[in-house]
């Protein structure tokens, strides 16, 4: 009985994710930077989970693997069609600056946060696990949410330039972020007794082993994609090949889908020819792809610490709080430092100016690709602080903080 729930689940979800009355919903209301990228079907996976009613048993993910990982190839995917060519030159250097020192900023940080959080969760955790959760961390502490509409919209041409630069910073952080954890899981691994293992010779080997079959499988697929015409049900079946392909390569290797796909992506991004009908299979997929993530999400999270305990609830609560303050005061300071030299074009007091400061949606992603590589727990308590310092951070810029506006 609790398989056939559990797929009538997910059949449901995909048909409400993909429906025109849910885009409608998230793109009308003033919450829907809430509700937007899966949040709503995320609260799903909570309710019916094993901390919510119950309705799924605690092999849930071992029996919809397979789906999960090609819902994480295909989000790789569309991360790594940034990587195109004519993009990548267009980005001016205050915009590199800006992604350069968010990317040191955040490193640092996760660093002494990875320590300060073994010794709360493993005191006897060895450099190995901490390796492994600085990785993980930096992941939670890169980037920003891309999505601008929800924040508000303004037309004026400094405003506009803000948000197309907050749009650009946020994806090459994505792929900084997708990089960073998939390294730290290929380094610092748990061996079979459930101990954590730090390898990074034979990480590095197996991630190089990883990349070269990607680049071969990438190859072929390209070119059978360029010679299908963009035929639509063909490129279909041919993306469909090929994610599995992908997946499995990723399973072989002990790495994650998402760094397959990316690499698939980038591919596809650096062609001769642009694939504009199979561009436009993926990314118009992305939301229906999120909301799944989402869904599985939720099922797999847990609070993180003994919730049986009052005071560990409340130190998990000021964790996270810590942390999304953290990410109110250092993500704008870190955007005026970088953006300095463009004060004269752009306008800080935009709504746009907000978006840094709420997490990106694709830490739920990655913390969930770990998820599945790990036995001790910790990526769902990860997950579920991730959760918290996202809605933290979210609800935190209904309440914008005054920008003196430098524009002219």
């Amino acid at each position: 009985m609790t398989n056939s729930i559990f797929w009538l689940a997910i059949g449901a979800m995909l048909l409400v994710a993909g429906s025109r009355w849910t885009e409608r919903i998230r793109r009308r209301f003033p919450i829907s930077n809430v509700l937007g990228g899966g949040w709503a079907l995320l609260a799903l996976g909570v309710v019916i989970g094993p901390q919510g009613a119950r309705v799924l048993d605690e092999d849930r993910l071992t029996q919809v693997q397979p789906i999960l990982l090609v819902l994480l190839t295909w989000t790789g995917v569309v991360v790594g069609l940034q990587c195109q060519a004519a993009l990548i030159r267009a980005i001016p250097a205050a915009l590199w600056r800006w992604i350069t020192l968010d990317l040191a900023v955040s490193l640092l940080l996760s660093v002494a946060a990875a320590g300060l959080l073994a010794r709360i969760w493993q005191p006897e955790s060895p450099a190995a696990a901490q390796f492994l959760l600085t990785g993980t961390l930096a992941a939670i502490a890169l980037g920003w949410n891309p999505e601008t509409r929800s924040l508000g919209i303004r037309t004026d041409a400094p405003a506009m330039r803000l948000a197309v630069l907050v749009q650009g910073g946020a994806g090459a952080l994505a792929i900084c972020s997708i990089a960073i954890s998939t390294l730290a899981l290929q380094c610092a691994h748990q061996d079979s007794s459930g101990a954590v293992v730090f390898a990074p010779y034979g990480g590095m080997l197996a991630l190089a082993m990883e990349c070269g079959a990607v680049l071969v499988v990438s190859l072929g697929a390209y070119g059978i994609l360029r010679d299908s015409r963009e035929d639509d049900s063909r490129t279909t079946l041919i993306v469909i090949g090929a994610l599995c392909l992908l997946s499995g390569i990723a399973v072989t290797f002990g790495g994650s889908g998402l760094l397959t796909g990316m690499l698939f992506g980038a591919m596809i991004g650096f062609g001769r020819r642009r694939l504009r009908g199979l561009e436009h299979l993926l990314t118009h997929s992305e939301p229906i792809v999120a909301s799944g993530c989402f869904f599985f999400a939720g099922i797999t999270l847990a609070l993180p610490g003994n919730t049986t305990s009052i005071n560990s609830v409340m130190t998990v609560g000021a964790i996270a709080l810590s942390l999304a303050i953290a990410r109110r005061v250092m993500k704008p300071l870190i955007m005026t430092i970088a953006l300095s030299s463009l004060r004269e074009n752009i306008a800080l007091d935009s709504p746009a100016a907000r978006a840094p400061i709420r997490q990106a949606p694709l830490t739920i992603v990655v913390l969930l690709a770990f998820a599945i590589q790990d036995s001790s727990g910790l990526a769902d308590q990860l997950l579920g602080l991730a959760v918290l310092i996202s809605l933290m951070s979210t609800l935190s810029t209904f309440f914008p903080r005054r920008v003196r506006s430098v524009a002219t």
